[in-house]
């Protein structure tokens, strides 16, 4: 039986702001391979939703005089619209302040937790707003780097070595939110994950080896090199004193009490990832479906294949913390719960193919410092699919990339050329010369179009397996540009004037191209795959393998034919420019 897949995509902060540095590293990517498997027919679900706890929602919601719960729906009604206006194809798109289900099953990761021995109460000194009267959760605190110097390094890894570090640690801290805040380190106590077994866990030791095979470079890098071979893993912290989360249970898988946990609540970055799960509960109590076909496996079976899409800054949450949550969770006694029961276990990831940064013209997205883009009026202007078609082109895979506008309407102008002008110079050719429908092919072949579908399809469809969405996205263009090629070398409007049924015949092979190119086009520019299947007067394309491509039959009467894709005057991209940068282009 196929394997179901599981498809994630980090869950954004309820009080962050969308641009396309968020959607190209986590969002897009996702969609690309969750369409494309819904194309040929895979058993894949697509989840996300908010993250919404932590000090920065509850600071930004007392600041702004507001409930915690109003303040985080906001979040995510924004959250929700920018993604549909990108046309990102969720399944379920949840909230970590549901109660039912993400409280309790959370609640239950940190019991099983700690029943298996993987949690552990340690005193530490944590550094305390005074102005706030409250202590600071780590990603909330700034200051220099105590491995690399950096000085704006967060409170829990530093963004320029990728260290881990320690909030406590940091020289000359201070708060995100308040950088005159004055703050102090005080007593204080947490649990905490201890990490240290990680890479030696009998569960654990032989997914590594697998998992690793299949890494980008960057990633296998990161986690390996970096973390678990160069750094080691550490005990982390997985609570907070703070009024807004989900507290910590006071008693045990056992009945016996928890003490002194009252104010405690689950760290967010404990917390969230289970986000994954709830969130596929709450569509699983939607659709009637079984959500354990997603996430429990087994024992000896392989169970779905789990993809998280992220960004490089949580890398190490989703392939060193949260895999080992999610192994830990086995414990012995007979207990009622949620998750996985005797002989049974939470899959853990097949991959986790992070993208690097994505900055705009060179310098980092920055809505404070009005270096950035509006995406719901760029979308109105230019719209969805040439957005997508850009952000997949210039995806940073492996290494950090830019938003430039030049290069934004160059690549849209190829897009126009190659694949918009090739579709509508047949379809409009043959609606004059051939009374709109598929001419004969006579004693001609399909062997030149048949061979360069196929070669191009299979490419296609191994990169995006692979992750690599921008080389897919050149095989889907590649294949316009064959197409244009065989309209170079068989010149039918020249057969036109001297033989008519060599011009029908290759006007036949030539039309051939085009519903394969529909097909390619669809996990990409969703939009422009179902207008050109609108103008060859096609259905929109069941789920099913993609070869052979579908053939368009001789006679076939063909839809209006109109312009796919247009061309981006100058002027535009320069006033863009102007407008960015306040001043005017040369």
């Amino acid at each position: 039986m196929t394997r179901p897949i599981l498809v994630t995509s980090a869950l954004p902060y309820a009080n962050g702001q969308p641009h396309f540095g968020h959607l190209v590293g986590a969002y897009l990517p996702a969609d690309v391979f969750v369409r494309y498997h819904r194309m040929i027919g895979s058993d894949v679900l697509y989840i996300c939703g908010t993250d919404d706890h932590g000090v920065a929602n509850t600071l930004a919601a007392e600041k702004e005089g507001v409930p915690y719960r109003e303040f985080v729906q906001r979040g995510w009604d924004v959250w929700n619209d920018v993604c549909g206006q990108l046309g990102i194809s969720f399944d379920n798109f949840s909230q970590t302040c549901r109660e039912v289900p993400h409280y309790a099953l959370a609640q239950e990761f940190f019991l099983r937790c700690k029943k298996s021995g993987h949690i552990v109460r340690r005193d530490i000194e944590q550094l305390y707003s005074p102005k706030t009267n409250r202590f600071l959760a780590d990603r909330y605190v700034v200051g220099e780097c105590y491995v690399c110097g950096h000085d704006d390094a967060r409170g829990d890894e530093c963004p320029k070595c990728g260290s881990w570090l320690e909030a406590n640690r940091l020289k000359n801290p201070r708060s995100r939110t308040d950088p005159e805040d004055k703050l102090e380190l005080r007593a204080a106590w947490q649990f905490e994950l201890d990490l240290k077994p990680f890479s030696e866990d009998p569960l654990v030791k032989p997914w590594l080896t697998e998992f690793r095979k299949g890494l980008k470079t960057n990633v296998s890098k990161f986690v390996f090199e970096k973390m678990i071979e160069g750094e080691g893993l550490e005990s982390r912290p997985i609570t907070r004193d703070l009024p807004w989360g989900v507290p910590v249970p006071n008693v045990d898988l056992d009945g016996q009490p928890i003490e002194d946990v009252d104010g405690k609540v689950l760290y967010v970055w404990f917390d969230a990832p289970i986000g994954y799960i709830s969130s596929t509960m709450e569509w699983a109590e939607r659709e009637n479906k079984d959500w354990r076909r997603y996430w429990i496996r087994k024992d000896g079976e392989d169970g779905a294949r789990l993809v998280h899409f992220i960004g490089k800054d949580n890398i190490a949450f989703h392939c060193i913390v949260f895999p080992s949550m999610l192994a830990w969770q086995q414990v012995d006694g007979d207990y009622s719960l949620t998750g996985p029961g005797k002989g049974e276990q939470y899959v853990l990831p097949e991959n986790v193919p992070a993208n690097e940064f994505f900055n705009l013209e060179g310098k980092k997205f920055s809505k404070s410092d009005q270096w950035t883009i509006d995406i719901g009026p760029f979308i109105e202007k230019y719209g969805v699919d040439r957005t997508r078609y850009y952000l997949i082109a210039a995806m940073p895979e492996t290494s950090d990339s830019d938003f430039i506008w030049r290069d934004f309407k160059a690549r849209n102008d190829k897009l126009a050329n190659a694949f918009g002008n090739f579709a509508s110079r047949i379809l409009k050719f043959v609606a004059k010369h051939f009374d709109n429908r598929v001419p004969a092919l006579g004693s001609e072949t399909l062997d030149r179009v048949t061979n360069e579908v196929r070669t191009r399809t299979e490419a296609m469809a191994r990169a995006i397996e692979e992750y690599r969405f921008r080389n897919a996205l050149d095989e889907f263009l590649g294949l316009a540009e064959d197409g244009n090629q065989f309209l170079q070398d068989t010149q039918p409007w020249q057969l036109r004037k001297t033989d008519l049924a060599a011009c029908g015949a290759a006007l036949h092979q030539a039309l051939q191209y085009l519903p394969a190119l529909s097909a390619l086009a669809q996990p990409f520019v969703p939009g422009l795959a179902a207008s050109l299947r609108t103008q060859l007067n096609l259905a929109p394309r069941g789920a099913g393998p993609l070869l052979p491509s579908e053939r368009l039959a001789e006679g076939h009467a063909l839809g209006e034919a109109s312009v796919l894709v247009a061309k981006i005057p100058d002027e535009v991209i320069a006033s863009e420019l102007e407008a960015l940068r306040g001043t005017p282009e040369d």
